[in-house]
């Protein structure tokens, strides 16, 4: 794999391959973040096994996702994905 930067978009459907939990996390909702190379997603994450619902902010230049909010269930997810800016 390169270390060239990551210049990618996600879509409802994606499935991302990047590292740790996020690897395999399909997104179910996406939304532009407050940062302009950033985006909100909700994802179903299932190598995060307790917690497989997951909002974070996808970075589409490095393809990195972070400030994660973990939940059980889709309902408490899609509620903090609603509020999420960044």
């Amino acid at each position: 794999m390169s270390d060239d930067p990551i210049v990618s978009v996600v879509r409802t459907g994606t499935v991302l391959q990047g590292k740790g939990v996020s690897a395999g996390a399909t997104v179910l909702l996406s939304k532009p973040a407050s940062d302009v190379h950033c985006t909100i997603v909700l994802c179903h994450a299932p190598l995060s096994t307790h917690h497989p619902y997951v909002v974070w902010t996808y970075n589409e230049i490095t393809g990195a996702c972070s400030t994660g909010d973990y939940y059980d269930n889709q309902v408490d997810a899609a509620t903090r994905f609603a509020e999420r800016t960044w």
